[in-house]
Parts: C-alpha cells; sequence; structure tokens
C-alpha cells in the first residue's frame, strides 16, 4: 500500500491518536485527545478528521460505541512519516556499554549478555542471533580425519570464535590429504566470509582442476553443505515482560501462543532473518512479521557489523503500540555497540 501523504491537521490528529494509544492502550475518543494534546481545533473537526483517517484504513473502531484504535497501516505511516526519535538517555547508553564491554570475549556470553541488557531497558522481549557462519570472516580452518568415514572441521574467527562441524561420508583421504587441503584453504580464503570464500575456491578449482579435484572438490562439497545448513543460535530474554501488556494478559489464548512461539527456534531466526536482508533499522508492524503468532506484535531489529560485514541480528518484539521513538534508537545504539566489541576483540587478537 502506497501511503498518501496526508494534510497536516489530519497528520496532528493521527499523531495524537496514536501517541494516546501507545499511553494507555484503550480506544480513544475525539474529546480527549481534543484537551489532552490542545488540539487547535474543534472535538467535532478532530471526530471527522477521525472517521476520514479510519476511511483511509489508518484507523479502526473496535466496537460501535468506542474509540478508535490505529491499525497497522496507521503505525507504519506514524513509524515513516510522523514519528521523531528520541535520543538515549546518558545512563542507558552508559548502562549498555558498560554491560557489553565488561562481558568476557566470548560471543556467546556477549549476545547472551546483549540480549539481557536490550530487554532490561526497553521492558519488551528481546532476540539476538550468534554470527552467522555465511557471514563468519574466518581466520583458520583445520580438518582432522577422525575415523574412516568422518572428518572434524575446525574453524576459527579472527574473534577467537571456533565453530566444530563433523563432515560424513568423506573416505579415502589420508591426513596428510586433508593437512595439504587446510593449507591451500588457510592461503586462498583467510579473512574472507563464507559467501566470497566459496566463490574464490570454485575459481581456484577450475584454475587448477587436474591438482585439487581429488581432495578439494570432496572436502569442500561435503563441508559447504553443513555450513550452509547450518543455524545460528538465538539468546531470547524478556519473555515474561509480554505480560505487563493488556492486550496480551487479558487475553489468554493469545498469550500462551505468542509464548509458545517464543520457545521456536525456527519462528525467532525467521523474524530476524528479515532484518539480516534490510539495510539499517527494520520495523515489522502487525501482520507484516508474517508469523501468525506475531500479528498482534512489533518487531524492531537491525544487523551487528564487523568491520562492515553483517554478522548477526538483534531486536525487540512488543505490542504494536511499542514505543517506537525510543526504541529505534535504543536497538540502533546497542547494535553498534556489539560491533565495537566484536572489533576490539579482533584488534586484540591480532595484537601490535
Amino acid at each position: 500500500m502506497v501511503l498518501e501523504r496526508l494534510e497536516a491537521r489530519t497528520q496532528q490528529v493521527l499523531r495524537a491518536v496514536i501517541r494516546d494509544y501507545i499511553l494507555r492502550a484503550r480506544p480513544v475518543g475525539s474529546g480527549k485527545i481534543t484537551k489532552r494534546y490542545r488540539l487547535d481545533m474543534s472535538p467535532a473537526t478532530v471526530r471527522s478528521i477521525m472517521a476520514c483517517l479510519e476511511d483511509l484504513g489508518f484507523l479502526e473502531q473496535p466496537h460501535p460505541s468506542a474509540g478508535r484504535v490505529p491499525t497497522d497501516s496507521g503505525f507504519r505511516y506514524y513509524v515513516d512519516t510522523l514519528m521523531q526519535p528520541k535520543p538515549l538517555h546518558r545512563d542507558e547508553k552508559e548502562f549498555i556499554l558498560n554491560r557489553v564491554q565488561e562481558a568476557p570475549p566470548d560471543v556467546g556470553v556477549i549476545m547472551q549478555e546483549t540480549s539481557r541488557v536490550l530487554s532490561h531497558v526497553s521492558h519488551y522481549t528481546s532476540l539476538v542471533s550468534s554470527p552467522r557462519i555465511p557471514q563468519t570472516v574466518f581466520e583458520r580452518i583445520d580438518l582432522i580425519r577422525l575415523d574412516r568415514c568422518r572428518i572434524l572441521m575446525v574453524l576459527v574467527s579472527p574473534t577467537g570464535v571456533v565453530y566444530n562441524r563433523i563432515i560424513g561420508d568423506v573416505r579415502g583421504l589420508s591426513q596428510k590429504d586433508l593437512e595439504d587441503a587446510s593449507e591451500y584453504l588457510n592461503h586462498h580464503i583467510k579473512g574472507l566470509p563464507l559467501a566470497e570464500a566459496k566463490a574464490r575456491i570454485v575459481e581456484q578449482m577450475e584454475a587448477e582442476r587436474d591438482q585439487y579435484d581429488r581432495i578439494l572438490a570432496r572436502v569442500w562439497s561435503s563441508s559447504r553443505r553443513v555450513l550452509e545448513t547450518e543455524q545460528a543460535d538465538v539468546y531470547i530474554d524478556g519473555q515474561s515482560n509480554i505480560l505487563d501488556y493488556p492486550e496480551f494478559s487479558e487475553d489468554l489464548q493469545k498469550m500462551k501462543s505468542l509464548l509458545r512461539a517464543f520457545e521456536e527456534k525456527e519462528i525467532m531466526l525467521q523474524l530476524l532473518d528479515m532484518a539480516l536482508e534490510g539495510l539499517g533499522i527494520q520495523v515489522y508492524i502487525g501482520g507484516e512479521n508474517k508469523v501468525e503468532e506475531m500479528a498482534d506484535c512489533s518487531l524492531i531489529a537491525t544487523t551487528y557489523h564487523q568491520r562492515g560485514t553483517p554478522l548477526g541480528t538483534l531486536g525487540l518484539i512488543g505490542p504494536r503500540r511499542m514505543d517506537y521513538s525510543r526504541m529505534i534508537p535504543l536497538v540502533d545504539f546497542t547494535a553498534k555497540v556489539v560491533g565495537a566489541k566484536l572489533e576490539a576483540m579482533e584488534e586484540q587478537l591480532e595484537g601490535p
């Protein structure tokens, strides 16, 4: 849906309705917002504008005698056009910085701590995905023969993250063959993310087919299948925060459905993957989430980077009436802090 530019007074009324609904979670009447927000127009005019907004699909009336509430389209227009981000308080920034920077140099611990920090500051439910292998830059790859059929592949990133993956059904290769393959791989793909590494290996194999077909073709095809199907971990915190919001606490079935969704790793990764494919802060409102259990929720998410390479995603889940003006800067700042922490770890490992 392409949203047309609303006339100034119409924008003023829509902004007031959404702000009031975010604060109170109650249908909004024309008389109340005229007084609360000192709108320079009569209640009758406000009521007429609200009716027009309903016709446009930005507001809806839950019951004939009730006030109006924003729709997904109304929130979308607010986020894209009317919302003014609120700067984070200095103490919030210091809290986030201190907690993330003081975390030990272990990526899993950092992701868990980041999720706790986001949940604590926002009072919503937080999600943080671990670095994805396809986005991870590799420092070293080792191949070790375990038995007649299996190989242990050890991947080390510049931040010290170690991935151990067992590759099955690789026969007829000695440990010396594997060491030669490791040396070749390390020479050609050091410092490259998996996506670029795959292209480089294919290119080299085509150029030197006779020498490397026997070893690399078999090792790489097997290891690539393992890496491409690898799922990231998801760190979730503050699930119980959702009980603080009446749109869920007053609807037991809706609450149960949402809490079950929080327990499904694939569903949470599906949500975070949407943001991984986008640029900057991504906001998914209500039905935009494409997950049935999340139809009454919004997700604010963004990627965290290491030297410009997107590694994973973090975000917040809350009701559609989330305080977007405060949560968007919070998510953005936290992602930058996580990226800076990972870069600092890399620099420490590289040394002077």
